[in-house]
């Protein structure tokens, strides 16, 4: 018993220098641990990380850069507003894009509808003739992509960086500009195929027959010769640019709809605020 008292006592220390080994190893490593990240972030190293930032920030994006950044947002606007233009009620069901009567027409509407003749006979025609134009400028609108795209290719740098300049709506000032015309006369023989798609003749030479039949009653003093595919032409068209500006508005004001950093950079850069 006497003997086997000693032999417990040292196997106690034993244990207890062990732990303390242990123990000593842990707050060691912790230790260098701690000094390997106070080195990484001394503030050399922070300065360093930060200067690719910083050097953005002074030199802004390159010539090259704001080329492609314009570029790509107005690809970015134009598929959007092909998106947003071309699913089914994009025009019918928009309370901004929505194609009305023609002009001639909407004049007469009140009168036809409240004559319970008129309202019975020409009120159905008048309700077709207006689905028929708005899904006809839906079909339309598909086939403005390729023209948009062709414009934008061949935008040059030049032109790029007085767009970034101009401002607001100015990208959207440039292409209207360059394409217009084109996208015009590109739209007539679409508009017609798809105003023909929808059997837009149905509504439209019955309509304007009956109100020309009457036009005493309505008190008209001519006939009425609106031209429809140039109308619905000229209304797809407007709604088109008008969803591209709104594109260019979110990536010129809103930081979170620049969704690359080319973007980021050119937009976010002193050359684009001003």
């Amino acid at each position: 018993m006497n003997s086997a008292f000693p032999l417990l006592v040292r196997l106690k220390m034993e244990l207890m220098r062990t732990h303390l080994f242990v123990l000593s190893f842990v707050a060691l490593s912790q230790v260098a641990c701690a000094q390997s990240n106070l080195r990484a972030i001394a503030p050399g190293n922070i300065v360093n990380g930060l200067m690719p930032t910083i050097r953005g920030a002074i030199e802004g994006p390159s010539r090259q850069e704001i080329g492609q950044g314009l570029k790509e947002a107005l690809d970015a606007g134009v598929a959007t507003g092909v998106a947003q233009l071309s699913k089914v009620g994009g025009f019918a069901q928009s309370p901004v894009y929505r194609i009305p009567l023609p002009p001639e027409i909407q004049a007469l509407e009140a009168k036809v509808r409240k004559n319970p003749v008129l309202s019975a006979t020409v009120g159905p025609k008048l309700d077709g003739l207006i689905e028929a134009m708005n899904q006809g400028a839906e079909t339309a609108v598909k086939e403005a992509a390729p023209i948009f795209k062709e414009a934008i290719l061949h935008m040059t740098v030049q032109d790029a960086v007085g767009i970034l300049q101009g401002g607001d709506g100015a990208a959207t000032a440039y292409l209207k500009n360059e394409t217009e015309p084109a996208v015009q006369q590109a739209f007539a023989p679409i508009i017609d195929r798809a105003l023909q798609s929808v059997d837009v003749a149905r509504y439209w030479t019955p309509l304007v027959q009956a109100l020309n039949a009457n036009k005493v009653l309505l008190g008209l003093s001519h006939d009425i010769e609106t031209d429809l595919p140039t109308y619905v032409n000229q209304r797809a068209t407007t709604a088109m640019y008008q969803e591209i500006a709104l594109q260019e508005a979110k990536i010129r004001q809103d930081p979170i709809a620049r969704t690359s950093d080319l973007l980021k950079k050119v937009f976010g850069s002193k050359l684009a605020q001003g």
